[in-house]
Parts: C-alpha cells; sequence; structure tokens
C-alpha cells in the first residue's frame, strides 16, 4: 500500500496560529519550520520519525551555525508536542539532544587597516549599482555594529536627517517596534544616498536586489553576509572565521584600541543587555597585547647555541 505525504504544511499553519507570541517570533518559527518541510519535500520523506530529525540536525550543521541549529531543535520540539498533544502526529522529537551553541565572539575580528583595506575594496567595486550598494551595506555595518538581519529590516524612511546629523531608526533583535537607533556618519550617509539617487526608485527597503528576475525585493541576511564575505576575499582575507558578524565584532575593538572608546559606549552601540557581553573584547585585546609566548621564544633562542658555566 502507498503510504500518503502528510500535510505538513497545513499543520504548520495550524500550529502557528495557535501560539500566544510576538508576531516576529511566529514568523521565525514559521520560517524555520517552511524550511524543514522543504527539506522533507526535497527528500522525499512522507512520514518523517526521529531519524529524519538526526540526518536533518546532521544536514544544518554543514550549512548554520550552531545556534541556528539549536532554535531549529527548540521550534521542531515545540511543533511536535504540539501535534501530539492534537492526537496529530506522534512526538518524534524526544531524546532529540540540543547542540552546544559557541560563542559568535570566537569569530575574528579584524584589524583597522584591515577594515580599511576592507572599505577601500568595497568603494574600488562599486562602479555598479550593486557595487554601491554593497558598499553601502559594509560602510554601514563597519562603523555601526548592525546585524545582517537589521540591515535587511531597513527601510529608507528609516533614514533620517536630525539637527547634529543623521539617524537610522532599527529593529533591533527581540524587538517588535523600530524603538532604537544608530547615528550616521557625513561619510556613511554620503555613500547611502549616492546608492538610493541611482536607484531611482520608490521601493520601502533600504537595500533590495536588484537582479533581472527578482529586481526591487528586499536584500536577504544571506545575501548581506555573501556580499562582505566575497569582499574580504577579494582583499586576500578566505577564512570561515571572517564573516559579516567579524565587522560588528571589529567595531567594538577597534573603537576601544584605537578609538579611545569605554566599553559602555561599546555596549550601548553593539546594544547589549548585560555588559559581561562587551566585556569579552576587553579579554580579546588583554589576550592580544599579552606577548609572552614571543617574549620567552626571544629569551630561548637569543641564548640558543650559547654555553653557559
Amino acid at each position: 500500500m502507498n503510504q500518503s505525504r502528510i500535510d505538513f504544511k497545513r499543520l504548520i499553519e495550524a500550529y502557528i496560529q495557535s501560539l500566544d507570541r510576538k508576531e516576529i517570533t511566529k514568523q521565525s518559527y514559521l520560517k524555520i519550520l517552511v524550511t524543514f518541510n522543504e527539506y522533507l519535500v526535497a527528500n522525499s520523506i512522507l512520514s518523517p520519525n526521529k531519524k529524519d530529525i538526526l540526518c536533518y540536525k546532521e544536514y544544518l550543521s554543514k550549512k548554520v551555525r550552531s545556534a541556528s541549529i539549536q532554535k531549529t531543535i527548540v521550534v521542531l520540539r515545540g511543533f511536535f508536542t504540539y501535534l501530539d498533544s492534537e492526537d496529530t502526529y506522534r512526538n518524534i522529537m524526544t531524546g532529540v539532544r540540543g547542540v552546544k551553541i559557541e560563542p559568535t565572539f570566537k569569530r575574528a575580528s579584524l584589524t583597522l587597516l584591515e577594515m580599511v583595506n576592507l572599505l577601500d575594496k568595497a568603494e574600488e567595486l562599486s562602479n555598479t549599482i550593486e557595487g554601491k550598494r554593497n558598499y553601502a551595506i559594509i560602510a554601514l555595518i563597519a562603523t555601526t555594529g548592525l546585524r545582517t538581519i537589521e540591515v535587511e529590516r531597513a527601510n529608507v524612511s528609516d533614514l533620517v536627517a536630525i539637527s547634529d546629523g543623521y539617524k537610522l531608526y532599527i529593529q533591533g533583535k527581540g524587538h517588535d517596534d523600530k524603538d532604537l537607533y544608530v547615528k550616521i556618519s557625513d561619510d556613511v550617509y554620503q555613500i547611502i544616498m549616492e546608492y538610493l539617487l541611482l536607484r531611482e526608485d520608490s521601493f520601502e527597503a533600504l537595500f533590495i536586489t536588484h537582479g533581472r528576475n527578482n529586481h526591487g525585493k528586499r536584500i536577504q541576511t544571506r545575501t548581506i553576509r555573501g556580499i562582505v564575505k566575497e569582499t574580504l576575499r577579494r582583499t586576500g582575507i578566505d577564512d570561515k572565521r571572517y564573516t559579516a558578524h567579524s565587522l560588528r565584532h571589529s567595531l567594538a575593538t577597534n573603537l576601544i584600541l584605537h578609538g579611545n572608546g569605554s566599553l559602555e559606549e561599546a555596549k550601548q552601540i553593539l546594544r547589549h543587555k548585560d555588559i559581561a557581553t562587551t566585556q569579552i573584547y576587553n579579554h580579546s585585546l588583554a589576550r592580544s597585547q599579552n606577548d609572552g609566548e614571543l617574549k620567552m621564544s626571544k629569551l630561548l633562542f637569543d641564548r640558543k647555541g650559547k654555553k653557559y658555566e
């Protein structure tokens, strides 16, 4: 007898509607579950079991960060618990373990010179409208420490002039409204405006796609990460530890190291809830400035080959 496919699309919709969560959270859950359903369809999995979940977990480990995998597991656990409570489908998440989340501060940060080289390379490549967009995105993240999701959510109307400069209102992590802002320098404002003036459109999003088949769509975080990664490669940095998130770390590190910035300033700019999170950068700086190994090497090799009484 042929096994029929479970209509997970319908079940996902019912689950999302049942949630008593913020709309932004519900949309985040929906995206994760839709991606899971696409995996089932692509692999012809009609009725998933625990083994399929473990295979999906392994599949994700090769594509996304540990934090994303852990969030997926949490969402799937809630989804299948709901289905089980509704007598719709058995809970196949029982016994599925979470993953250890690697702290994002392990992402390497760029030196001040490397940051300058990155901006120079982005400007050099800004001879097309996509190039100008990419230059604007990199300049924006490098100077404000925005997360890629915050760049994606930004609208043209969020960029406003104030008495002493410019602000970009943002929808921060875990926020439903654009109740936060970052300050935009004159230099970065001009780079963004050059891009917007060249667009000559009325699209809402601050950054859009310019492909022939998807022109005008809001740029996605995956594309933003790819833009930064490719520009880093063009400067000679091709290492998985260097990502778009590295620019966020680089801002904090270089602000403290070269800009006479304080931990409190870095905390406010990066919008950390706990200064202990920001303190990580201080530890990283202390480690980078500790040359004990080099001093020991000098002590040893300066004396190497010499005879002592």
